[in-house]
């Protein structure tokens, strides 16, 4: 077991203030000869016109403002607590994906600390306290408080910025991935809350029985708040929006309808929508095949197979909120409230926690996050060379999850074991950094932590445990030596947090 530890020290920095001065002398020299006056000029000769000036140089370009971070503001988007990860997966061959084009999701656990990542990163289930990544505890005078594992959806508050295509967010998409088709392609809703794949069918000319057939796939209920609504459904909806019928639905109370077959005989001589909904559920839904066919075999459905793309499909202009914000909980005296964002094409989310102190007098705490890796002792730790003391990676030396990292900026102590060897469990799967803080009477304080998921399995060709996840080494690299110049790093933080932020 390779064990190391850290502890960062405060180094104090001395600005030297230089002064000069000049010196005084006497004066002296000479008279210039008087100078003599030109002529005068000759009667009626005009004066000589003034000699021509180069014109003014332009004014300079005032400089560029400097760029100003997007900071969280209130929205009416429903909160979500699964956050997929548009990253493309480059280790298809051992892992799955979420979705495609989607290598990892973001799940947040009751306790507000980030689940399993999707591929095991981490060991949380979100059935336990103390069993994901950035668990928080808050030590006053030898006491300790931990951010319990009582935290509820209707809790939460979702904040912007919010996210769009722009951003990686994805809503339907088409896919010819094996992991998620049979047929050749497929639509695919995301989970997102209100993903929705519609088309209109004119079903005023049919003759006898009408049946939709369809086949696919619909993904696994992973999130971990009970009360957050989640379902996968097919049904029918009139022109204006409104709900007609539902064909079939699964949700946290079982499924109804039959997957693959409806009939929609009574809706014979009506125009009516065709509506595919994907609400949330942590994994999203394949469509393929789709048919709408009378009894004298006329088909009413233009581009069941997808194999035009989404020509004869209207999909849902969703927008997501991904930046989600905690009820508060008092830790030893101090108000503690956290917030997790995640931008949909980037490989980092960031967890920032609030320390504000209702008393009359100062309180010093030691704020100490947890984190507990999927590799189970396998994981192979170390600071990146771009990011000394400010940042650690990870890679499971047995290759069963994919590369993590975490960047803490400035903490006080941070603890771990990497494995010794390749294919070895000799390692420890829990990670700890301590930031101490004084939190002054009526002020805040705030901490800031990323964390890091890739697409990338280092394990697969490595030689040693000296081999780099490299991904996650550029990335937070960026992230320890850019955040207060970057306004990415600062997206969807609010000014309070700005203002008392700590570590970075």
């Amino acid at each position: 077991m390779d064990r190391r530890r850290f502890a960062l020290t405060a180094v104090g920095v001395v600005v030297l203030s230089g002064c000069g001065g000049g010196g005084s002398g006497g004066s002296g020299g000479f008279a210039f000869p008087p100078v003599g006056a030109p002529p005068a000029p000759a009667p009626g000769e005009p004066p000589a016109p003034p000699a021509p000036q180069p014109p003014a140089p332009p004014a300079p370009n005032p400089p560029a403002p400097a760029p100003v971070p997007e900071l969280a503001t209130p929205t009416s988007l429903p909160a979500s607590t699964v956050l997929s990860q548009s990253l493309a997966i480059h280790d298809d061959d051992i892992n799955a994906a979420v979705g495609p084009g989607q290598a990892n999701f973001w799940d947040l656990t009751p306790d507000f600390s980030i689940g399993n990542g999707w591929n095991g990163q981490f060991a949380g289930s979100g059935s336990g306290a103390g069993s994901g990544a950035l668990t928080l505890g808050v030590t006053v005078g030898g006491g300790f408080a931990g951010f319990k594992i009582n935290q509820t959806f209707a809790e939460l508050t979702p904040l912007g910025p919010e996210m769009t295509a722009a951003d990686g967010l994805k809503v339907v998409s088409i896919t010819t991935d094996p992991q998620f088709q049979s047929n050749g392609v497929a639509a695919f809703l995301h989970a997102v809350p209100d993903a929705r794949l519609q088309q209109t069918l004119d079903l005023r000319q049919t003759t006898g029985r009408v049946s939709l057939g369809w086949t696919g796939k619909w993904g696994v209920e992973r999130g971990n708040f009970h009360d957050e609504s989640a379902f996968m459904q097919v049904v029918l909806r009139d022109t204006s929006g409104g709900l007609l019928s539902t064909l079939f639905r699964v949700d946290s109370n079982g499924q109804s309808g039959t997957w693959g077959f409806a009939w929609l005989t009574s809706f014979s001589g009506q125009v009516v929508v065709l509506s595919f909904e994907q609400c949330n559920r942590g994994q999203g839904t394949s469509i393929e095949m789709v048919s709408v066919d009378d009894d004298a075999a006329r088909s009413f459905i233009v581009n069941g197979d997808f194999s035009r793309g989404l020509t004869g499909w209207t999909v849902s202009p969703t927008r997501g909120a991904q930046n989600i914000r905690s009820g508060v909980r008092t830790l030893r005296g101090l108000d503690v409230q956290r917030t997790f964002y995640a931008q949909p094409d980037q490989s980092w989310g960031r967890m920032t926690d609030t320390f504000h102190n209702p008393s009359a007098s100062p309180t010093t705490a030691k704020v100490t996050y947890t984190s507990f890796l999927g590799s189970y002792g396998a994981g192979v730790i170390y600071p990146p060379a771009g990011a000394p003391q400010k940042a650690l990676a990870v890679w499971d030396g047995l290759g069963k999850g994919r590369d993590a990292g975490f960047v803490f900026g400035a903490a006080d102590h941070v603890d771990y074991a990497s494995a010794s060897a390749l294919n070895s469990s000799d390692g420890s799967n829990v990670v700890t950094m301590d930031f101490d803080i004084t939190v002054p009477a009526g002020g805040t304080v705030t901490l800031a932590n990323f964390l890091i998921l890739t697409g990338t399995n280092t394990w697969i060709g490595a030689a040693g445990i000296a081999t780099r996840a490299t991904d996650v080494d550029a990335q937070a690299a960026a992230i320890a030596a850019d955040f207060r110049t970057n306004v990415l790093y600062q997206r969807g933080l609010t000014q309070l947090q700005l203002d008392t932020l700590k570590n970075f």
